[in-house]
């Protein structure tokens, strides 16, 4: 990520956020203290639901539903960053994980955000390594660019079978994504026949 892009995320995060204050007093990169500090069961709680409601698979879930349960999710994380109970990159990247799944740009703009914060803590977070790719991929797919990663699948309105979305294979290389724990490309397009061909 560029340092602009980066630069952006933070400011996002730390916007609504209360850092911890081991990263407050160290740069952000360090994960020293991390190991000391205990997750949030709170934290960890609303991503298992947000993981739990989303298991039947998408053409079995009354979205209707999951989508309330989301928004209340999203306002029960936001008001645990506010008091700052986020403290580690699980943490971080629990909540991150929620924002993933909220109705508009700015949500997924404040998950690719969080997700940041939680590689910066924990450098070897691989799924807020992952995370941080698919969220912008996400912001992208939303503001209707080619997205970079090649992590997000849709299924056209109307059809039966699932695409990669758009990518820009120009934007970042097959060494790129696997810095972020992401798939090379082509394996990417394979899972979509393979997502098809279980039909």
């Amino acid at each position: 990520m560029t340092a602009p892009l980066l630069a952006a995320a933070l400011s996002a995060a730390l916007s609504t956020v209360s850092l911890p204050a081991q990263a407050q007093a160290a740069p952000l990169s360090s994960s020293a203290g991390q190991a000391t500090l205990e997750n949030n069961a709170d934290l960890q709680r609303l991503r298992d639901a947000d993981q739990a409601a989303r298991s039947p698979g998408r053409d079995n879930i009354d979205w209707s539903i999951v989508a309330k349960q989301d928004q209340e999710r999203r306002v029960e994380v936001l008001a645990l960053l506010k008091a700052g109970k986020a403290r580690t990159s699980a943490d971080f990247y629990n909540a991150a994980m929620v924002y993933q799944h909220g109705d508009g740009v700015e949500d997924i703009r404040q998950a690719h955000a969080l997700a940041t914060v939680a590689t910066l803590l924990q450098p070897d977070n691989e799924s807020a390594l992952w995370l941080r790719a698919a969220s912008w991929d996400r912001i992208l797919m939303r503001l209707n660019k080619p997205q970079w990663y090649g992590t997000q699948f849709t299924k056209p309105e109307g059809s039966q079978l699932w695409e990669l979305y758009k990518v820009d294979e120009s934007a970042v290389t097959d060494a790129d994504r696997a810095a972020l724990g992401v798939r090379p490309l082509a394996a990417a397009k394979a899972q979509v026949e393979r997502m098809n061909s279980k039909r």
